[in-house]
């Protein structure tokens, strides 16, 4: 999963093979295959596992949301950790497929609204009434994606000033 997590970070879904995911690791496409039936199902694979990734990240933003951060302050909580650099382009490419996909873009309705409710209910927890609650959480929400996005575009740069 690893590998196909970097193939799929560095070349995005389209860009990625599975040959290549494969011969990373010393496998053939079939061995791949025998347990992914295709690639999309070996993308999910990898969604699923930074889904999970996505939702620690926001349990560290929720803390400093309690704790009285603004949201500019609490949306800085998500990022700060290894693994910044991949995680933001996975999830630039989530979204991204998430326009071509279908079943992706299930996927990134159903995690928005679960992020929301997540926020949302920090902010309470915090002492906001919820109208106030959930407009800090969108607030915290937009902070975030604007936080991937800007990461996922300066590490893009540094790649292509480094070849």
């Amino acid at each position: 999963m690893r590998a196909a997590a970097s193939a799929f970070a560095g070349r995005g879904y389209d860009g990625a093979s599975v040959d290549a995911i494969a011969a990373s690791v010393g496998l053939s496409k079939g061995a791949v295959y025998a347990h992914f039936p295709s690639k999309l199902e070996l993308y999910l694979g990898v969604l699923a596992s930074l889904l999970e990734q996505a939702e620690w990240r926001l349990e560290r933003v929720a803390g400093a949301v309690r704790d009285g951060s603004s949201p500019m302050e609490a949306a800085r909580h998500y990022l700060g950790l290894a693994g910044d650099a991949q995680h933001a382009a996975l999830m630039s490419e989530l979204w991204r497929t998430a326009a071509i996909e279908a079943h992706i873009r299930g996927i990134v309705e159903r995690f928005v609204e679960e992020r929301l409710g997540s926020l949302s209910r920090a902010a309470v927890e915090r002492g906001l009434p919820p109208a106030a609650a959930l407009e800090f959480a969108q607030s915290v929400a937009r902070f975030i994606d604007a936080e991937l996005l800007y990461r996922r575009v300066d590490d893009a740069a540094g790649q292509v000033a480094g070849s």
